[in-house]
C-alpha cells in the first residue's frame, strides 16, 4: 500500500515537472520572439531557461512514456504467434529495454559528473560567477532513473500475469 502511494506520488511529481517545463519553454520562446522582433532586444538568459526546460521536458517525458508503455513496442507479430512465444518475445523486449536504460544511466552519471566541471557559457546577469551545467545534465540522470523505475514497475505485470493464470 505504501509503495503504491509512493509510486503515485512519483508519477504526480513527474507530470508536474513536465507541465511546468512545457509552460516555461512556451513562455520563454514567446518572450524571446517578442523581445527580439518587436523590441529589437535579445535576452540571453532566455536561452539558458529554454535549454534547461527542454532537457528536463525530454527526459521526464521519456520516463513518463516508459511508464505508459509508449516506447519500443512492436506488436505486428503478436497476433500471429502463440501465447508462449509472445511471452518470450515480451521478456526479450523487456531485457533489451532494461539494457538500453542501463546504458542511459551510465551515460547520465558521466553527464552529471561532467556538469559539475563545466560552467554556463551564456553570461547570466545578477550572478557573480557562472553556474555549473549540473542543472542541465542532472535531467539526463534523473530521467534515466525514472525510466528504470517505471520499466521495473511495468515488469511486475509481465512476470505476475502467468502466476495468476496458473492459480
Amino acid at each position: 500500500m505504501v509503495l503504491k502511494r509512493i509510486a503515485a506520488y512519483i508519477v504526480k511529481v513527474a507530470h508536474a515537472i513536465s507541465i511546468v517545463m512545457m509552460i516555461l519553454l512556451s513562455v520563454t520562446l514567446f518572450v524571446g520572439v517578442l523581445s527580439r522582433y518587436i523590441f529589437s532586444y535579445s535576452i540571453p538568459e532566455l536561452e539558458v531557461i529554454r535549454k534547461f526546460s527542454l532537457m528536463w521536458l525530454v527526459f521526464i517525458g521519456s520516463a513518463l512514456a516508459v511508464k505508459e508503455k509508449m516506447h519500443l513496442e512492436i506488436d505486428i507479430l503478436s497476433d500471429y504467434i502463440s501465447k508462449k512465444i509472445n511471452r518470450i518475445r515480451l521478456m526479450v523486449v523487456f531485457a533489451l529495454s532494461l539494457f538500453g536504460i542501463g546504458i542511459l544511466i551510465f551515460i547520465g552519471i558521466a553527464a552529471f559528473e561532467a556538469g559539475l566541471n563545466r560552467t554556463e557559457l551564456v553570461p547570466i546577469r545578477g550572478l557573480s560567477s557562472q553556474p555549473t551545467l549540473i542543472y542541465y545534465y542532472s535531467a539526463f540522470l534523473v530521467g534515466s532513473l525514472l525510466m528504470l523505475y517505471f520499466h521495473l514497475m511495468n515488469s511486475r505485470e509481465l512476470f505476475t500475469r502467468n502466476e495468476v493464470k496458473k492459480k
